[in-house]
Parts: structure tokens; sequence; C-alpha cells
């Protein structure tokens, strides 16, 4: 009588450990999706505006996997809005002095606390290039103290560098 139940139970138990396995592999695999999903979102929004990566996702997905020979353009028209160009004065000079792995590391957190104030400000950061910091005011939605805003804002960035 054991011996059936040895032969019954073995096969159900490797049968069940194989879909055991199974499982935890496709969950495994849907979570190294999610991550990968959250990493291309950001990196897609630290090269657009979330309102325009929202067109363009939208596009594709009506357009599917249609062979288009142009592209749609995505621009929209501000007829009042502030620009903010930040430059740091004396960075060549400081790039000299400290090592590469310094000079990103001061960057990234002098640019994370640029960022707070531009959101406080009800600014969005358009660039970084370099040592330069790029904003605007009354994007992407109207901001009617647009001007104050960014001037505010530019205040701030110079009690931070201080």
């Amino acid at each position: 009588m054991n011996y059936i139940g040895l032969f019954v139970y073995y096969p159900t138990e490797v049968v069940q450990r194989k879909t055991f396995h199974e499982t935890r592999k496709c969950v495994e695999r849907r979570i190294l999706l999610l991550r990968e999903n959250i990493k291309q979102e950001d990196i897609l929004l630290s090269v657009l505006p979330r309102h325009i990566a929202n067109d363009v996702r939208k596009d594709r997905a009506v357009e599917g996997q249609s062979a288009t020979m142009f592209h749609k353009i995505y621009i929209r028209k501000h007829d009042v809005i502030s620009i903010l160009f930040a430059d740091i004065c004396g960075f060549t000079n400081l790039a000299s002095e400290c090592n590469a792995e310094e000079l990103v590391q001061l960057l990234n957190n002098l640019f994370a606390r640029f960022d707070h104030l531009a959101h406080r400000n009800h600014c969005m950061r358009i660039k970084i290039l370099g040592d330069c910091y790029y904003c605007v005011s009354g994007l992407p939605d109207y901001q009617p103290n647009h001007a104050q805003c960014a001037v505010e804002m530019g205040l701030e960035m110079i009690e931070v560098i201080k």
C-alpha cells in the first residue's frame, strides 16, 4: 500500500515543485519588467516634460505599429512665459580644483536643490547643460505671475549657492 502511495505522491510532488518554480520565475520577471518600465519612464521624463511625454504615449498607442514616413511634431505656442538661465560663475576654476566624482556629486546636489526650488516657485526645469540650469515659468500651464516666480527662483538660487 505504501508503494502505491509513493508512486502517486512523488510525481505529484515533482509537478507541484515545477509549477511553483515556474510561477516564481514569472513573478520575478514581472517585477523586473515593472522596474524597467519605471527606469524607462524616468529616462523619458528626464528628456521631455510630462505633458509632452503623455501626448507621445497616446499617439504611439493609437498609431500602433503602422509605418509612417513622418512623425508628429509636438509643439505648443505659449504667449507669455519667463525663462531663467543660471550659469555658475567660476565653474571652470572649481572644476580644476575637484576630482570628477566630487564635481558630479556637487552638481547633482546643487541641481536637486534647484529642482526643489523650481517646483516651489512654479517653474519647470527645461535642461541642464554642464553647469548651466535652464528653467521656465508659465509652462505647461499659464501662470499669471510667471515673471515674479522666475525672479524669486533666481534669487533663491543665489541664496542656495552662497
